[in-house]
């Protein structure tokens, strides 16, 4: 065979057991019911998919590999090697590309088929899978971000180490031509992606690959079988006795975090021994010793201890947190500790090779400070078996968060994730979380009466609070009753150390009901600023929403003392609030609030230090417009026309345009351009715009140009029956005056009719009645002459 190195052998082993049909039952389930799975649309079979032309090119090459059929992807000295499990026929020319594709060879085998790719430089190279064969290129998809790739996560089992799959292919054994050592090869179906380091064990090596499993195996008995939730490895047939190591296929579990999955006497031994080793180390070495001992005390689930050992070897050692795994040991053990502040460099970045690695615990930060979204979530999602192969003490605090984070965040399809977890009633509680999500709610409340009496006060704690909430969702309580009902639980929420969330819960409620102060109020009380946190960051979400409500109270509907109330509220919180355009927003509605409560100062001085900081143009214009309506009321047209100008933008919506237009009026009525200023208002149409019409004519003497405008504004605004305000009241009074002057009987008589039979104060009833002396006087009542 043409190209194929002589040491070049495959063996087929053994092929995937075929899945049980599952009968499905349309029978209740008794809780906790599993999540439903979304489907989605397959592809057809293979023989039903159109052949594609494969096309080269020097970035990127299409292997025309059928679907059904399993490959691994890997690298062995200067060669890529792409391990096909059948033997497939294919045009070398067809798929032979330029550039690095040009030394692109395929060997074809009795059971298997061999593609290979000499190396002549250190690029990756990436396999993608699509409906017409696999893709090696030089350049990432696009689709789906490198770092959201899947990667394979093995863990312990019964009978050894399973690598799961979606579909696994067959087993393969190859003699490697680099090393001659015999080469386990596992394929798979699907993009399942690869094994993401090397890793050394006793009797055999799990190497780094791009798609499924490749083992080096020393040992005769180490044997890899298809199963049908992937691939398992072990020593003739029985579970690995593998040094107490759990299966950890990634440089930051392995080697920057060194987890060791072994039982609570070894971990005391393993921290013992390194304490010892890193007291009796010599100065050059003892900063690694102490990292050593950092680790041991990190997979012991001792995270205070391991801090404290990382603080003592960094004072002495400062220059050695530039490297990227001190870094990472450190911040993830802040974040083991509950310290989101000194964890969030766990954001980023990474070098490269490690950040589809770090993914995991960026995820697990994000959740832990409420801040992860459902592309974060999926993430968890991918490295969910990567978790349960943690050491006891510490997969015990990180997959409960990542449960509860799945359930609460996750989309649909990736929610029945949760299926796979064990049946405590942690998990029980996430998929009942889920199951409220996916309307599944009779199943919910289930779950979360049976936890309500748990004997965790937390999850107890959590269950209660989560029936009160399914219950609003249904509409069995009011929000005003799920305030009340979560105030009863309160001396609950408080033994069991939640009652912040609790409060921020009753925020939100007051939220839904609109009343903006005691939202506020509630997080001012139950909830005070700390150090970032979960907590924090939901907590200053629902502030700002109810200081925004609140800003948007319009004044004319409020007293006086009301109005003050509210300004104070706001002006106490806008100083805590960092920089950026949410707090330009919140500054610039508070000075409008003082203008209109006449605190002229305080307002003008509030609207000009938000104006520069805010982004969104229609606030910038709506803040302008109110600056420049001061600058009209103190008759300083030359700054009236500058803030305008300043603020101007072509994006803001046609009723802020039209207000503003109706500023450019007034200003050019301020500087005595009155047909301009007339010209303007015509245009811009509206009831500002007419009622300044009015005040124009009627300093023109124009008594019947000013009725005609009052009269459009008085049939819309003018209510034909019910009580009237003093606002109507005022504009039936100044039409009526300007008709009289007009001598237009018809309006007159119109307005009386309109009017007629209805209360109006002393005062105004009186004039309104001389006015208007052809009809009938309106109702006297009680109130302010």
């Amino acid at each position: 065979m043409q190209g194929l190195p002589p040491s070049w052998r495959a063996t087929l082993l053994n092929a995937p057991a075929a899945s049980p049909t599952e009968k499905t039952d349309s029978r209740p389930k008794p809780a906790p019911a599993p999540l439903p799975a979304v489907t989605t649309a397959t592809a057809p079979s293979g023989a039903d998919l159109p052949v594609a032309t494969p096309q080269a090119s020097q970035d990127r090459v299409l292997l025309p590999i059928p679907p059904k059929t399993g490959i691994a992807a890997f690298e062995s000295g200067d060669r890529f090697i792409v391990i096909v499990d059948n033997a497939i026929p294919m045009d070398t020319s067809a798929i032979h590309g330029d550039g690095v594709f040009s030394s692109l060879s395929v060997d074809v085998l009795p059971d298997a088929t061999i593609i290979q790719l000499r190396r002549s430089d250190s690029r990756p190279l990436f396999l993608s899978q699509q409906s017409d064969g696999w893709v090696l290129g030089l350049k990432p998809p696009l689709d789906i971000p490198q770092q959201d790739r899947r990667t394979i996560n093995p863990h312990v089992v019964a009978t050894g180490v399973l690598y799961p799959m979606r579909r696994s292919g067959r087993v393969l054994s190859v003699s490697d031509p680099a090393s001659g050592a015999r080469l386990l090869i596992g394929t798979s179906l699907l993009d399942d992606g690869g094994v993401t380091s090397m890793r050394r064990t006793p009797g055999y090596d799990v190497w780094p690959t791009n798609e499924g499993v490749v083992v080096s195996a020393r040992d005769a008995e180490i044997t890899l079988s298809a199963v049908p939730s992937g691939l398992l490895l072990n020593r003739d047939g029985h579970s690995m006795v593998d040094d107490g190591q759990a299966v950890y296929a990634n440089d930051i579990d392995l080697e920057w975090l060194a987890l060791k999955d072994l039982g609570d006497t070894a971990l005391r031994q393993r921290f013992h021994d390194a304490f010892l080793a890193a007291a009796d180390s010599s100065p050059s070495k003892r900063f690694e010793a102490r990292v050593k001992e950092a680790q041991a005390a990190f997979s012991m689930g001792a995270f205070t201890e391991a801090r404290g050992i990382l603080a003592v070897a960094l004072r002495d050692d400062p220059e050695e947190i530039g490297r990227p795994e001190i870094r990472f040991l450190t911040e993830a053990t802040a974040l083991m500790s509950g310290d989101l502040e000194d964890a969030s460099g766990l954001d980023g970045p990474w070098p490269e090779k490690q950040q589809r690695a770090a993914q995991l615990w960026r995820a697990l930060y994000l959740a832990q400070a409420d801040q992860i979204d459902a592309r974060g979530t999926h993430r968890l999602v991918l490295d969910l078996d990567r978790i349960r192969s943690y050491p006891a003490n510490v997969r015990d605090i990180l997959l409960p968060l990542a449960a509860e984070t799945i359930a609460r965040n996750a989309t649909p399809t990736d929610l029945p994730a949760l299926n796979k977890l064990p049946q405590s009633s942690g998990f029980q509680l996430s998929r009942a979380l889920a199951n409220m999500r996916l309307g599944r709610t009779d199943a919910a409340r289930r779950s979360l009466e049976h936890l309500k009496t748990d004997r965790d006060p937390v999850i107890a704690e959590k269950a209660a609070e989560s029936e009160i909430v399914l219950d609003h969702m249904q509409g069995k309580l009011s929000p005003q009753q799920m305030i009340r009902a979560l105030d009863a639980m309160i001396l609950d929420a408080r033994l069991a150390g939640r009652e912040m969330a609790v409060r921020l819960t009753q925020a939100e409620a007051f939220l839904q009901l609109g009343d903006w102060p005691n939202a506020a109020l509630m997080i001012d009380q139950g909830v005070p600023p700390r150090r970032p946190s979960a907590l924090m960051s939901k907590r200053n979400t629902i502030l700002l929403k109810a200081l925004k409500g609140l800003a948007e109270i319009p004044a004319t509907g409020l007293d006086n003392q009301q109005a003050l109330r509210n300004a104070a509220l706001l002006k106490a919180h806008i100083a805590g609030l960092p920089n950026g355009p949410e707090q330009a927003s919140l500054q610039a509605a508070y000075g409008k609030l003082l203008l209109s409560i006449g605190l002229i100062d305080d307002g003008s001085k509030a609207l000009e230090t938000a104006v520069p900081a805010l982004e969104s143009p229609e606030d910038k214009a709506s803040a302008g417009l109110a600056l420049a309506k001061l600058a009209i009321q103190q008759r300083d047209a030359a700054r009236a026309l500058q803030t305008l100008d300043m603020t101007e933008s072509e994006t803001v919506s046609p009723e802020l345009r039209a207000q503003r237009n109706v500023a450019r009026a007034e200003i050019a009525l301020l500087d005595g351009n009155t047909a301009k200023g007339l010209n303007i208002l015509k245009d811009a149409q509206g009831q500002s715009a007419r009622l300044v019409s009015a005040a124009t004519f009627e300093n023109q003497g124009d008594w019947a140009a000013a009725t005609h405008e009052l009269k459009i504004v008085a049939q819309e605004n003018l209510p034909a029956k019910g009580t009237l305000s003093d606002v109507a009241q005022d504009l039936a009074l100044r039409l009526a005056s300007d008709a009289s002057r007009a001598g237009d009987d018809t309006t007159l008589k119109w307005l009386a009719g309109r009017i007629a039979g209805r209360a109006m104060s002393p005062s105004r009833a009186s004039i309104f009645s001389l006015l208007t002396q052809h009809a009938p006087p309106p109702t006297l009542s009680a109130g302010n002459p």
